[in-house]
């Protein structure tokens, strides 16, 4: 999946709202994908989630606890306030079913399955299987008219490339995503930005970039200005191959 495949704004906003909420399962999907969208979390990471991981201030949920990251990693990620909502009206739903402590999202249905796990058996509050969460991303990407292939790591990319384009700042960008280092988050989507990329290839090829220069740099030209000659070559290889 490449940066190019992001989502339009208005793109996301017709996918989330081609999830009918009519239904407990709907509005289940609903923020589930939400909180995806809003904190780049990946699908295993967001399925991974129990009712302890949500971390509130007061009655607000504010954060979400990944446990176990890409590598085996822990982190706190920020909720929106949309998110916590849709997730606060399904809580309320699970609940209601007589589902406490588990899976944040999980099943709902009691008997056998169909469609991709036919012949299984079903049980309330076990964990959502992933393909179940690819199926509703693609149905509700066709019903809102997206002619491109939409998957649920859609949603990452998505996020990651309105934070740039709002903010310019590679740094930001690489710790939302919790990415180790900079030049992969670079690799990946720093042609978004447009002019901090040229004037970043530009300040690479530039002799004197040690020295204080007599004009401001723009924030991607200023954090290349940080780097050593030798992660300079590999920022360089990393924007070439991106």
């Amino acid at each position: 999946m490449a940066a190019q495949d992001a989502l339009t704004e208005e793109q996301l906003e017709a996918l989330l709202g081609a999830v009918s909420t009519r239904g407990v399962t709907g509005r289940r999907n609903l923020a589930l994908l939400t909180l995806m969208a809003d904190s780049g979390l990946r699908l295993a990471e967001a399925l991974a989630l129990t009712t302890l991981d949500l971390v509130r201030e007061g009655k607000v949920i504010t954060q979400a606890r990944v446990r176990c990251g890409k590598g085996g990693k822990r982190a706190d990620v920020t909720v929106t306030a949309r998110a916590a909502a849709r997730l606060d009206r399904w809580l309320a739903d699970r609940q209601a079913a007589g589902l406490c402590a588990g899976p944040v999202f999980c099943t709902m249905s009691q008997g056998r399955a169909t469609g991709y796990a036919e012949g299984s058996q079903l049980a309330p509050g076990v964990a959502l299987n992933p393909r179940y969460i690819r199926d509703v991303v693609a149905r509700a990407a066709e019903r809102a008219g997206i002619a491109t292939r939409v998957t649920p790591h859609t949603l990452r990319h998505t996020f990651a490339t309105h934070l740039l384009r709002q903010t310019g700042n590679l740094e930001l960008v690489r710790k939302a995503m919790r990415h180790a280092r900079v030049t992969t988050t670079a690799a990946i989507y720093s042609h978004l930005v447009g002019r901090d990329v040229e004037e970043a290839v530009r300040a690479l090829r530039a002799p004197g970039l040690a020295a204080a220069p007599e004009t401001p740099l723009d924030p991607m030209a200023a954090f290349v200005a940080t780097l050593s000659p030798e992660q300079r070559a590999a920022f360089a290889a990393a924007l070439a191959a991106g």
